[in-house]
């Protein structure tokens, strides 16, 4: 008879919930990285305009023109701040992501220790039953010649 761990489907499951929460993981962590590279272009956004600006005023610039700059720039330092607060969150959506996962991981790998200890006392009753029917064949074998040892 082979082994069976009775709680397999348990197991099964539980290493189901890892790889969902591995999948949270990887997709909040792309998610991140997609903040973090747009707080990137919008930084690289304000540096150049603020560079046009600077390259404008050493010749005389329109005062509408320098009020479209400073919109601009402005517009640019709300979504940086914007940005950061929504990597700030994100940041913490990846914490809250990893926890889950290491939760994930114990959990499963309770189940995995469980089944360890079930399949040694497993194997232990196997080898205790075998002993078992080995020694009486050689009780059969003792007692059937005569109380001696047959070989």
């Amino acid at each position: 008879m082979a082994y069976k761990f009775r709680l397999e489907s348990v197991l099964n499951y539980r290493r189901n919930l890892e790889e969902v929460a591995q999948q949270k993981l990887a997709r909040e962590q792309v998610l991140l990285e997609e903040y973090r590279s747009a707080l990137a272009r919008f930084e690289a956004d304000l540096a150049r305009l603020v560079g046009e600006l600077e390259q404008r005023k050493k010749k005389p610039v329109a005062a509408p023109l320098y009020s479209l700059y400073m919109q601009a720039i402005d517009r640019r330092e709300q979504d940086i701040a914007q940005q950061q607060q929504v990597i700030a969150a994100q940041i913490k959506a990846v914490e809250q992501a990893r926890r889950e996962l290491v939760e994930r991981v114990k959990d499963r790998k309770v189940m995995e220790k469980a089944r360890e200890r079930d399949q040694g006392k497993y194997l232990r009753e196997v080898l205790q039953q075998e002993q078992k029917a080995s020694d009486e064949q050689m009780v059969l074998r003792f007692n059937r010649h005569g109380g001696r040892l047959a070989r």
